[in-house]
């Protein structure tokens, strides 16, 4: 038994480095079996998951469909999804058809990363720091989602990447010129580190009983309903500024070593994936949700939802700051992928730089 362990471990390491040979399938497969409970769900089966009310105007945008069209239009998209994911393993020769595939590739993955969660994600990592933890079947589903969209995306970059000549590992080609996105890095990091601070401004105004953006008898009733409703604001507050510290990580040389006086690991070089997971999960849960505020704010700002006097008098101050998440969440996305591009170093693949 020993002597097979050493082997299992090589053999897992292998096929984890090999991924650009098997992400397609995996890809594939999971819109097989998506689809199938899908098709489940479609002929009356029990754990639908986007028929949730609780949320009202901040539910996901998939809740506003029927559920026999949502249905409808997850079968054909994951069945779609299938069948391209088998077929482009094999290099297509036309043109025309390399671009309906990327196409659909990111059109999928655009619509499981926005149109599928809703605010719970962001919610669950914000109340985590409140020790309260919320995890259901809804939620789950979401992360499968999302799951499946990371799939799609890997897919179409690495098929891109094998159909224009340039190493399926890294994406660097012969003569390949920089990576644009370097160019602008630091822009695009500050920005993302400065994006935050609206929203933290308002909570903590509310904090202090400053009725910023609403008005006093609206705070006054929200702090009654939620007697702990202060000490959340100081904590969301707080969460948005230290995230945009941690942003600028990403350009700083903190970033990239640990500070002396950290214990243990003072001195050390950080780990890229240390920085690049976390930074991504928030960009996403970030992104997500702001599509669904922004979607609520228009819809009842100009009255495409029904909506009662207290919600249109404090839109603008409870759900206006949060307009920014979604260039928020793709540029903290960009920022991230710019300091992995910038750290990862020479290819073992193609030995290119």
């Amino acid at each position: 038994m020993n002597s097979i362990s050493p082997l299992m471990k090589r053999g897992t390491e292998k096929s984890l480095k090999n991924w650009p040979s098997w992400i397609g399938y995996v890809a594939a497969a999971w819109s097989l079996l998506y689809g199938a409970i899908h098709l489940y769900w479609l002929f009356q089966g029990e754990g639908y998951p986007f028929n949730n009310d609780s949320l009202g105007y901040f539910s996901a945008m998939i809740t506003y469909l029927p559920a026999k069209v949502g249905g409808i239009v997850f079968v054909i998209l994951c069945f779609c999804g299938f069948g391209l994911g088998i077929s482009i393993q094999k290099s297509l020769e036309i043109i025309f058809l390399r671009r309906v595939f990327l196409i659909f590739a990111w059109v999928f993955a655009s619509f499981l990363l926005l149109f599928i969660p809703d605010i719970s994600l962001i919610a669950v990592m914000a109340y985590a720091f409140l020790f309260k933890f919320a995890f259901n079947w809804l939620m789950f589903n979401q992360i499968i989602c999302i799951i499946g969209a990371l799939l799609w995306i890997l897919t179409a970059v690495v098929y891109y990447r094998r159909t224009h000549i340039a190493c399926g590992y890294c994406g660097r080609a012969e003569e390949g010129k920089p990576f644009l996105l370097l160019r602008w890095a630091r822009q695009i990091t500050i920005i993302a580190a400065i994006a935050p601070l609206p929203y933290a401004l308002t909570r903590f105004a509310w904090a202090l009983n400053i009725p910023l953006g609403v008005d006093a008898e609206f705070l006054k009733d929200f702090n009654t309903i939620n007697p702990m409703a202060q000490l959340t604001e100081w904590v969301f507050g707080t969460i948005c500024v230290a995230g945009g510290i941690l942003t600028l990580g990403l350009i700083m040389k903190w970033g990239e070593i640990f500070p002396r006086w950290f214990p243990f690991i003072g001195s050390k070089r950080v780990p890229i994936l240390l920085a690049v997971i976390p930074a991504s999960i928030v960009a996403i849960a970030i992104t997500a949700a702001g599509v669904v505020f922004t979607f609520s704010f228009f819809a009842v700002t100009f009255h495409l939802l029904p909506a009662d006097g207290v919600l249109l008098g404090s839109i603008s101050g409870t759900v206006g700051p949060m307009l920014i998440w979604v260039p928020w969440g793709v540029l903290l996305g960009l920022a991230a992928l710019a300091y992995y591009y910038r750290r990862r170093g020479q290819c073992v693949h193609c030995g290119r730089k």
